[in-house]
């Protein structure tokens, strides 16, 4: 079975088994709502646990299983990373995606020359990145953005890209 990581545990919160998650999804609200299962992924094995309590803290989720309620029952999952199944997934509107369905894909110009493959897409400020690994061994960004986007072709694993002075 797929999974798909959604954020890791970077420490405990306070006194009552809470802990704080760097979350790795768009989905926040609704993978760490109340009742929701998670998996965490320790020692090479799978734990399924449920989520009691989350809120938004600074940018970080806390939140607290269910059957967890002392910091010393929560200490030992520092570090551990969560992850659900993907095909809990819910289907995006048509023209979206998520992250992991562009890792790999190769990147073409207007005219269908190769440019390198997605290694990762990185989240800025204004819009994603895609971090390309050129034919050359070199990384570059390129703006997941309209203007540079032509065309996301999953069937033939392709991007498309408008390629000006000084983007690769």
């Amino acid at each position: 079975m797929d999974k798909l990581k959604i954020g890791v545990i970077t420490n405990t919160f306070g006194i009552k088994g809470e802990l704080k998650i760097k979350s790795f999804t768009d989905f926040t609200e609704e993978r760490f709502a109340k009742g929701s299962k998670v998996e965490l992924l320790i020692q090479d094995k799978y734990k399924e646990m449920t989520i009691q309590s989350a809120k938004e803290h600074k940018g970080m989720m806390i939140i607290q299983f269910k059957g967890y309620e002392n910091i010393n029952d929560v200490e030992c999952f520092k570090g551990v990373e969560l992850y659900i199944n993907k095909s809990d997934l819910h289907p995006l509107k048509n023209g979206e995606y998520y992250f992991f369905e562009l890792v790999g894909l190769t990147v073409v110009n207007e005219t269908g020359d190769p440019l390198g493959t997605v290694l990762r897409v990185e989240e800025g400020l204004a819009h994603n990145l895609l971090r390309i690994e050129k034919l050359d061994g070199s990384t570059g960004l390129v703006p997941y953005n309209p203007a540079f986007i032509l065309r996301v072709d999953m069937a033939k694993k392709i991007i498309q890209i408008k390629v000006i002075e000084g983007l690769l």
